[in-house]
């Protein structure tokens, strides 16, 4: 069964902007956080206390401009401008200056099992189209055989022709061209996990929570976040994955640009890049040394942040796809969502994304 409890952090993010944290989650800003942690910001705040509204993707144009998927009000500029009025986008990814794919997802967390915005656009001279409404493509092809469900997360072009959109409630992957068209890519199985990060972060035994009556290991959502185009031309997928919110056990999958209606794990087409390892993955990218930059939620999970409030603070590793070597390059970054190299090699994450007037975007050094 396909679950609504968090899905790429849109959940997180409406409940932050709306301010209803009510006794569930209430993250507090941590002082001289950046020379404790030695992650330097270069950037100052666009606003007093930081942009208002939760940030979801970062990106950088063939100009070098920073752009930012800001999911209350759309595209932004570096200086927080909004160049696009995008409400709902959760993911950029330029083809010129002047365009770019963008996707939205759900409207509200609790709409991705009905059809409330989720769609791919094509953005070009300040205006933007729809192309496809992606909650419909689940609705009538439902390609994981599961609980309807669509809550589009992660885009990455193919040039102007095409680009890759990740449904992280649909648990796909999709090709789609500008005219609409969408071809099902891969899709993305359950995985048997554990249980043990649930039931530390409930407090079993002694607790008595639900959470301790539950077995070992149970099955559980990929949830797909983010995909990248590698540098030999192959789709690399990453995962949130679902409830119970295990920790090292998020995978990173490799596609094949060959793929159609791939089965990852049965298919040749698309096989385990990396066989866990990582924990509530939420975007990747490459970097100009050739390295797969991947961005982890939460060392302890995005469980710890949505049940129990715990922002223990998110990590940024360089791995090499060959010998799958990682080096941890940032962390307890708290509430980090999304990376972009600029073109000078530069790298820019969010910081605090979920929480308005306290989001921002800094240079990692």
């Amino acid at each position: 069964m396909k679950t609504n409890f968090l899905f790429g952090l849109i959940a997180l993010g409406l409940l932050f902007s709306s301010g209803c944290t009510g006794d569930k989650i209430e993250p507090e800003p941590v002082t001289n956080y950046d020379a404790e942690m030695k992650v330097e910001p270069k950037f100052m705040k666009t606003q007093n206390h930081g942009f208002p509204a939760p940030l979801f993707d970062l990106a950088t144009a063939p100009n070098n401009d920073i752009l930012i998927a800001d999911i209350g009000r759309g595209i932004l500029n570096i200086t927080g401008e909004v160049e696009i009025s995008l409400p709902g986008v959760t993911s950029i990814d330029p083809i010129g200056r002047n365009s770019l794919w963008a996707v939205t997802s759900a409207s509200e967390s609790s709409e991705t099992e009905k059809d409330s915005g989720q769609g791919l656009y094509r953005v070009s001279k300040g205006k933007s189209r729809k192309l496809t409404n992606l909650f419909a493509f689940e609705a009538m092809y439902n390609p994981d055989n599961d609980d309807v469900n669509s809550n589009p997360y992660s885009v990455a072009s193919l040039g102007g022709e095409a680009a890759l959109v990740i449904d992280a409630g649909a648990n796909d992957l999709l090709k789609i061209d500008n005219q609409g068209n969408i071809e099902v890519v891969a899709i993305f199985p359950p995985e048997l996990v554990s249980t043990a990060n649930i039931k530390s972060l409930a407090g079993c035994p002694g607790s008595g929570a639900m959470p301790c009556n539950l077995p070992p290991a149970i099955p559980t959502q990929a949830v797909p976040t983010s995909v990248v185009v590698g540098p030999d031309g192959y789709f690399y997928v990453g995962e949130l994955k679902g409830f119970p919110g295990p920790t090292g056990e998020s995978n990173i999958w490799k596609v094949s640009p060959t793929a159609s209606g791939a089965l990852c794990g049965s298919s040749a087409d698309c096989v385990k890049a990396f066989d866990g390892g990582f924990t509530s993955i939420v975007d990747m990218t490459f970097g100009p040394d050739g390295r797969l930059y991947v961005v982890e939620l939460d060392e302890k999970s995005w469980a710890a942040v949505e049940v129990l409030g715990i922002i223990t603070g998110g990590t940024i590793k360089a791995c090499d796809t060959n010998t799958l070597e990682c080096e941890t390059i940032a962390s307890g970054i708290p509430l980090i969502t999304a990376i972009t190299f600029d073109n000078d090699g530069n790298l820019w994450a969010t910081k605090n994304a979920l929480i308005p007037d306290l989001a921002e975007v800094v240079k990692i050094q």
